[in-house]
């Protein structure tokens, strides 16, 4: 509800505004960049908890760890509908730049900051041909590139 005003009536918090359609601006990862994605993590996340003495949810966020979940889920909806690939929202994008970053400055494995950098600009070329996701659940979906039959 909303806060009491000093005379007894109580004021109106405006209506939530929903998101726009830029906030779900999204791709689809492969199956190969899913991998990729989630291998490049995973190591940021090993190298800062090694190197690093910051609290865990710092290392969860300097690592991109934090984005794995919300790709789990995502990957589970996506298999039980049939879509070809994970959905990626352009904004978490920068996730997977602080992994490489991390990577560079925490000594990641050579291969993995590759694998990195590879992601980014794959990343930035497929933010160029976004399409306006929805979220169906709580869990983001884009629209079907080819017609078949409806999920969710």
């Amino acid at each position: 509800m909303g806060a009491v005003m000093p005379w007894g009536r109580r004021r109106r918090r405006p209506a939530p505004t929903p998101q726009s359609e830029t906030d779900l601006l999204a791709f689809e990862l492969t199956r190969v960049d899913f991998q990729m994605l989630t291998r490049v993590i995973e190591h940021a996340r090993h190298c800062l908890e090694a190197e690093s003495s910051a609290d865990p949810r710092t290392l969860r966020n300097a690592s991109g760890a934090e984005l794995l979940p919300l790709l789990y889920a995502r990957a589970g909806a996506a298999l039980a509908c049939g879509a070809e690939g994970v959905p990626m929202l352009v904004r978490e994008i920068r996730h997977v730049e602080a992994a490489v970053v991390n990577l560079e400055t925490y000594g990641g494995h050579e291969t993995v900051l590759c694998e990195g950098h590879t992601l980014l600009e794959r990343f930035a070329a497929l933010a160029e041909h976004a399409r306006t996701g929805r979220t169906v659940e709580g869990i983001l979906r884009l629209p079907r590139s080819t017609p078949q039959a409806p999920c969710g």
